[in-house]
């Protein structure tokens, strides 16, 4: 019994310094945990707050000035535009400006003032966000009761509001269509950077690297060789979960196809920029998926796809910028749920070809030094060490390298 337990030990012992061996593991496993934590707490603690809110104010009494205020000193509302129509409201919310619209129709300040009757009120939700529709439906119930509470109403009166609420994109405000717009959004991202983050790795765990050194195939050549099989495998993933989602799921294509697929190749180009870059600076496959889970987890938290990205804090928004998930994710809820073309989702659409374009540049630029995984390094000592040979052949090198070698005379007397 006793030998083994030393046998178990002595193997126990051995398999922590093996791990302590590999720092990049051991980091990963014990600073990645606390990361992720982090960054969770900090977008799920706040809730929703600051939703913009549109009003069109058909009344225009005292009445409706005072809903309007206390809508706008809710945490969760915050108005930011005043439209003169309708119409012109829902298309800022088609363009993502707006989350939720108020109308306060004609007559509202008479019938708030009348026992016998009921002030009418419709808010109009952006339905293709489950929380938003949600949160801004619960805010101006809220905003409602108040007013019904501090107005002397007879026992027999139905309130003073009679709140209207219409979720647009979503009448039935169901919570699938945001769930499975973003889980699609993932899966590719998933996949792409997968596949272009083991291509490089396997192929030096396996071996095979110094065969393709041998070969007349170019830096370019390499990086389109391996770019092209990801790509396809990417959107043909694409294409098949798109089936999928409008035939068995049944959310609705109300935009254009064709768009959402030709928005989707700088999406997984973006992807396959990171997973090239991981695949270059890691030795095995087993590091390159460490580096997947912790880009994964970044972008997952960077994208929205738990909150909206106006409700994260300060440095976390201005990191999103950068987030190609989070660009993408609101190009497919527009295109799909919202039926948004071109001219409203250019901005995202920009957004994402200039991250693609930025990551397989810098992913070519890493290819160029080498295909190994301290190219780098070794590039930046080289230079460092040119850096330094020039410093000292200069004039103001010498000049320092002849007052360090000049001693003080004190060293130069006897003892």
């Amino acid at each position: 019994m006793i030998n083994h337990l030393y046998r178990m030990c002595g193997l126990a012992i051995k398999e922590l310094q093996q791990l302590s061996r590999d720092r990049l593991l051991l980091a990963f496993l014990l600073l990645g945990p606390l990361v992720e934590l982090l960054l969770m707490g900090s977008l799920t603690g706040g809730g929703v707050t600051n939703l913009p809110l549109a009003v069109v104010d058909q009344d225009r009494t005292r009445s409706s000035r005072q809903l309007v205020a206390k809508l706008n000193r809710t945490d969760e509302l915050r108005v930011t535009m005043y439209g003169d129509s309708v119409e012109q409201a829902r298309s800022w919310m088609q363009n993502g400006d707006v989350a939720a619209i108020a109308v306060v129709p004609p007559g509202y300040g008479i019938a708030l003032m009348e026992p016998t009757r009921s002030a009418e009120v419709q808010i109009i939700a952006d339905g293709s966000h489950h929380v938003i529709s949600t949160v801004a439906l619960g805010t101006a119930e809220d905003v409602a009761a108040k007013i019904g509470s501090a107005e002397s109403r007879p026992a027999a009166s139905t309130g003073p509001i009679d709140l209207r609420f219409v979720a647009r994109f979503n009448a039935a405000m169901e919570d699938q269509p945001h769930a499975i717009t973003a889980m699609l959004g993932i899966i590719v991202f998933q996949v792409a950077l997968v596949v272009a983050a083991q291509s490089i790795a396997r192929e030096r765990e396996m071996g095979t690297l110094e065969q393709l050194r041998v070969t007349p195939l170019g830096r370019l050549d390499l990086m389109i060789g391996k770019t092209l099989p990801t790509l396809i495998i990417g959107m043909i993933d694409f294409l098949m979960m798109m089936g999928l989602t409008v035939i068995w799921f049944d959310i609705p294509m109300r935009g254009s196809l064709a768009l959402l697929t030709v928005l989707t190749i700088p999406f997984v180009l973006a992807q396959i920029g990171w997973g090239t870059l991981i695949s270059l600076i890691s030795r095995t496959q087993q590091q390159a998926m460490l580096f997947v889970f912790a880009l994964a987890m970044l972008e997952v938290a960077f994208s929205g796809f738990l909150v909206p990205a106006g409700n994260m804090p300060a440095v976390m928004q201005v990191v999103s910028y950068i987030s190609s998930v989070q660009h993408y994710l609101v190009i497919v809820r527009g295109i799909m749920l919202r039926g948004a073309g071109l001219d409203l989702l250019w901005l995202p659409g920009t957004a994402m070809v200039g991250i693609a374009v930025a990551v397989m540049t810098l992913a070519w630029l890493r290819l160029r030094l080498g295909l190994d995984p301290n190219s780098l390094r070794q590039r930046l000592a080289t230079t460092w060490r040119h850096l330094k040979d020039c410093w000292h052949g200069s004039p103001c090198g010498r000049q320092r390298r002849a007052r360090r070698g000049k001693q003080p005379e004190w060293q130069h007397e006897p003892a």
